[in-house]
């Protein structure tokens, strides 16, 4: 028995959708408590076991700013500023302004950006703020889109910690339209401008709230884990898309799925954050920390939601990794006949569960031809008429039957084959680029194995019915996604959240391209030595635990261990040139192909 699209309910979407789009959802305001109320009160009706928690939350929310050009001419352009901007004092900021290109630390110190304002290509981010900060800009302007888009730019991923409170952004941040900001680009060119420029913005603790819902799983072979399937609640504006339309989602799959529950083989805990838009993911980092070692134990999957159901939307591609693609991709075919770009999950979305070994699948999913969210993503222009009913049923279908699979499915469907395929292929093409820099060999001979090794466990699932044999391989999948995900998508481990910038698979390797281009012998190549040997052993011995977890579960199972050693390809020496793999658009199960122009991640 298979669930039922068709009780997804159109009607019951939009009135969720609209309920929500009545309050501006700023976190830890008044119209943030309401609408996690209601979202409360509608799960509980449900019939899930639903809490409101509350904890102390760093935000920031920005207020009014204004910039005028005073010379060569005058001139007012409209102005936002942004969230973990810092204000510039109550009678302004008086400074010149610099053209810097497109920000990075090489651009703004040759336009001379130290005690200046920087004019800078693209919409906020938290990267462009640490450059300007980095670079000593008493302010900086982003040429945004047809209108500008309300960003959070700190670089600091959740609350700030003693550690990590020195990185917050330490200079004003505004952005201006596309229009706006090409007109002052040509200023720049025509000789010294002179700028003045305000900004408020009230940053500081303030007590947010978490709407957590629990169905239980009631299948008489029901796990003790659950899957985690959650999404911001806090918007700009009235913010009817995002995120006013994944909460609708997120409403109307529960709704759908609680008649389920004797179906359910593992339990499903819905979560509606805040602080995603004002304090970078401050309640999703704050609730992985606090309930780490439960997360860590029970979490199987973390299931996001982000931004669907809007009008012309009819390109797929979402966040996911090699284990979970597969899922996603037959999911979307299923329900819309279409293909799934399911590129690799990155720096957003309150991914803040990695460290846990918490696989992640999903996000946004449904985006414009040009790869974006739309022109009015996180402007005022956000409303209820952006969002079409046929595609937030059809998108919200995806997430239903998804949410299904991962919880009634016998074996849960995660395809760790095509993680460790994914892995190794990684590996070999980092070691054919560094060459003799870095002995990449042993993690390289772990991941061969390691892949043999899980393509026997792939058959076997294959095969599995329900009872022992498949909670023994759902306990070695489990296991795998600990010792894996922490090893391989952060650099700062199981414990501690990496920085809310763009990064890469592999993270704490990804220098060992930059060793190979150094003096061997310079003080800057023996010391960024020592830190890829490290990670490199972290990554080689957290392979290795998982060839050593899936060797137990084969020799419980009868078949003999050794047998899979002896058949492991022999692994490419590092100095030997590998392509890299191309995975074509939407392409096998399980792949985790780059991000295309209609793919594009961004920084949320």
């Amino acid at each position: 028995m298979s669930i039922d699209l068709e009780a997804v309910s159109r009607s019951e979407l939009m009135t969720f959708n609209r309920t929500l789009a009545q309050w501006t959802r700023l976190s830890g305001t008044p119209d943030e408590a309401a609408a996690a109320e209601y979202v409360a009160r509608a799960l509980k009706g449900f019939g899930y076991a639903t809490e409101i928690v509350k904890h102390d939350a760093y935000i920031s929310l920005p207020g009014e700013a204004t910039l005028r050009v005073q010379a060569p001419e005058q001139r007012t352009v409209s102005v936002i500023t942004h969230s973990m901007g810092k204000p510039t004092p109550p009678q302004g900021l008086t400074a010149d302004l610099v053209d810097a290109g497109r920000g990075s630390i090489e651009e703004l110190e040759r336009a001379g950006a130290r005690g200046r304002v920087a004019l800078v290509e693209g919409r906020a981010t938290p990267q462009l703020a640490v450059n300007a900060t980095r670079a000593g800009a008493a302010g900086l302007v982003c040429i945004s889109g047809r209108y500008p888009h309300e960003m959070c730019c700190s670089p600091v991923w959740g609350n700030p910690s003693r550690r990590t409170a020195a990185d917050l952004p330490d200079t004003v941040l505004l952005s201006v339209s596309r229009e706006d900001g090409l007109a002052l680009r040509e200023l720049c060119r025509s000789g010294r401008v002179e700028v003045h420029a305000t900004a408020a913005v009230t940053t500081g603790w303030t007590t947010t709230p978490i709407v957590i819902a629990d169905l239980a799983a009631g299948h008489p072979e029901a796990e003790d884990r659950f899957v985690l399937f959650s999404g911001h609640l806090d918007s700009w504006y009235v913010g009817a898309m995002d995120n006013g339309s994944a909460n609708a989602a997120m409403l109307e799959a529960a709704r759908v799925l609680a008649p389920q529950r004797k179906r359910l083989r593992r339990g499903l805990r819905l979560a509606f954050w805040s602080g995603h838009s004002h304090g970078r993911y401050s309640s999703s980092a704050w609730y992985a920390d606090t309930n780490w070692l439960d997360l860590h134990r029970r979490c199987l999957v973390h299931v996001n939601i982000d931004s669907v159901g809007a009008i012309d939307a009819d390109d797929f591609g979402t966040n996911s990794m090699p284990q979970t693609a597969g899922v996603a991709q037959w999911a979307v075919r299923q329900v819309a006949g279409a293909e799934l770009d399911a590129h690799r999950v990155g720096r957003n979305s309150d991914q803040s569960f990695l460290g846990a070994g918490v696989p992640s699948i999903l996000g946004s999913l449904s985006r414009q031809r040009d790869g974006t969210l739309g022109w009015w993503w996180h402007t005022p222009h956000d409303t209820l008429d952006k969002i079409d009913a046929a595609r937030l049923e059809r998108d919200t279908r995806v997430f239903v039957l998804v949410l299904d699979r991962i919880l009634t499915d016998p074996v849960v469907p995660l395809d760790y084959a095509a993680a460790a395929r994914d892995l190794r292929e990684q590996l070999e093409t980092l070691a054919a680029a560094v060459g003799g820099a870095l002995d990449l060999s042993p993690a390289v001979t772990a991941a061969s194995r390691l892949e043999t090794l899980c393509a026997r466990l792939g058959r076997a699932a294959a095969r599995a019915g329900g009872g022992a044999g498949a909670a023994a391989i759902n306990d070695c999948i489990h296991a795998l996604g600990r010792q894996l995900v922490p090893a391989t998508y952060t650099a700062s481990g199981a414990y501690a959240h990496d920085p809310a910038l763009e990064t890469t698979f592999l993270p704490g390797l990804q220098a060992a391209r930059t060793l190979a281009a150094l003096d061997a012998d310079s003080d800057e190549a023996k010391f960024l030595r020592v830190d890829l040997v490290r990670a490199r052993n972290a990554v080689a011995d957290a392979i290795q635990q998982g060839c050593r977890t899936v060797d137990a579960w084969l020799a419980a199972a009868g078949a003999p261990a050794a047998a899979s050693a002896s058949r492991a390809r022999r692994p490419v020496r590092a100095a030997r040139q590998v392509r890299a793999r191309q995975s074509p658009r939407g392409g096998r199960s399980g792949s985790a192909a780059k991000p295309g122009r209609r793919s594009r991640r961004r920084a949320r």
